[in-house]
C-alpha cells in the first residue's frame, strides 16, 4: 500500500459538465485539498506502455504511480483531498484501477443534457483550435473515422455524451452512498446549494460558500485568431496561467478575450436526440431517476 495520502474522494466526469467548476469550487474550502493539476488522468491513462497512449492524449497527466503520490504531497492535515479528471468517466479501464488503489474513496459524478454536452465539447474543439470544421454536425459525421485514428477524448462529441456504461462501472465498484451524482442543470441553476451538498458529501463544513458567481471553463470561442493560437496550440499560456493564478481570476481573463457561441438550434438538436435515447433510458433505470428533459426537444 503507497505510504502517500492520496485521494478521499475523486470527480470521475463527465467532460463539459461543469467539472472545473466543482474543482475550483472545492479547491477554494479551506479545509479541502484538491491536486494542483486537475486531469490527472492517472486511473485513466497512467501505467500505459507508450504505444498505447492515445495520440492526443493530455502530455502532463500523471503517468506512474509515483507522479500521482507526488500531487498530493503538500495535503497536509486537509479534512478532504480530492482531484477530479473527467475521462475517467469515459475508459474503461478508470473504475477498476481506481477501486484497487483507493477502495474506500467517494466518487461524485456531474452529468448534463448529452446534446448540449456535445455541443459544448465541439466549442471547446473550436476554442483551442482543434476543431477545423465550422459546423456541429458536420464534425459529428467525421467522429467515427476521427475514432479509428485518434482514442483521445479530443473529438469524442457524441461518444463522450454516452454515460451508462461508465458510470455503471463506477456503481458496480462504490456504494452508492459512496457516490454522488449531480445534474449539471443544478449546478448551473443554483451552484451555491449545489456546492452546499457536495462539501457535506466529502466531508467538510457545508456552510463556506465559493466565488460562485464565476463559471469556469465556459462554452467559449476566441475573439480573434491571435486568441486562439495563444490559448490553443500548444498550451504554454494558458498552463501558465492555470498554474500561476487562481482558477477565477483565469476565468476572468478568459471571459474577457473570448464570446460566447451561438445556441444550438433546435433543428440540430431534434437530429441528434436519436444518438442518445437508448443511453439516456438505461440512465434512467440505473440511477432512479426521471431524465425525460435529455429526450425532449
Amino acid at each position: 500500500m503507497p505510504s502517500a495520502r492520496l485521494p478521499d474522494f475523486v470527480i470521475v466526469g463527465a467532460a463539459r459538465c461543469g467539472t472545473t467548476s466543482l474543482y475550483a469550487y472545492l479547491r477554494e474550502h479551506p479545509e479541502v485539498f484538491m491536486s494542483p493539476e486537475k486531469e490527472t488522468d492517472y486511473f485513466s491513462l497512467g501505467d500505459l506502455p507508450p504505444e498505447d497512449v492515445p495520440r492526443n492524449a493530455s502530455a502532463y497527466r500523471a503517468r506512474t504511480l509515483a507522479d500521482y503520490e507526488r500531487l498530493f504531497a503538500g495535503a497536509g492535515s486537509a479534512r478532504a483531498v480530492g482531484e477530479a479528471s473527467p475521462t475517467y468517466l469515459f475508459y474503461p479501464r478508470s473504475a477498476e484501477r481506481m477501486q484497487r488503489l483507493l477502495p474506500e474513496a467517494k466518487v461524485v459524478c456531474i452529468l448534463r443534457d448529452p446534446v448540449e454536452r456535445a455541443y459544448s465539447h465541439f466549442a471547446l474543439a473550436r476554442k483551442m483550435g482543434f476543431e477545423a470544421e465550422e459546423d456541429f454536425e458536420a464534425a459529428v459525421a467525421l467522429e467515427r473515422e476521427r475514432w479509428a485514428g485518434d482514442r483521445s477524448m479530443r473529438f469524442t462529441y457524441t461518444r463522450a455524451s454516452l454515460y451508462h456504461d461508465g458510470l455503471r462501472a463506477f456503481l458496480a465498484r462504490y456504494p452508492r452512498e459512496r457516490t454522488l451524482v449531480l445534474p449539471f442543470e443544478e449546478l448551473a441553476a443554483d451552484p451555491a446549494s449545489t456546492m452546499r451538498t457536495v462539501y457535506a458529501f466529502v466531508g467538510v463544513d457545508p456552510s463556506f460558500t465559493p466565488h460562485v458567481s464565476v463559471v469556469h471553463n465556459r462554452s467559449m470561442l476566441p475573439k480573434s485568431g491571435l486568441v486562439r493560437e495563444a490559448f490553443g496550440r500548444p498550451f504554454r499560456l494558458r498552463r501558465f496561467l492555470q498554474r500561476n493564478l487562481p482558477p477565477r481570476l483565469v476565468t476572468r481573463l478568459g471571459n474577457l478575450i473570448m464570446r460566447r457561441p451561438p445556441r444550438i438550434p433546435p433543428d440540430t438538436r431534434a437530429r441528434m436526440l436519436p444518438l442518445f435515447v437508448d443511453d439516456v433510458r438505461r440512465l434512467e433505470e440505473l440511477l432512479g431517476r426521471d431524465l425525460s428533459a435529455w429526450r425532449s426537444i
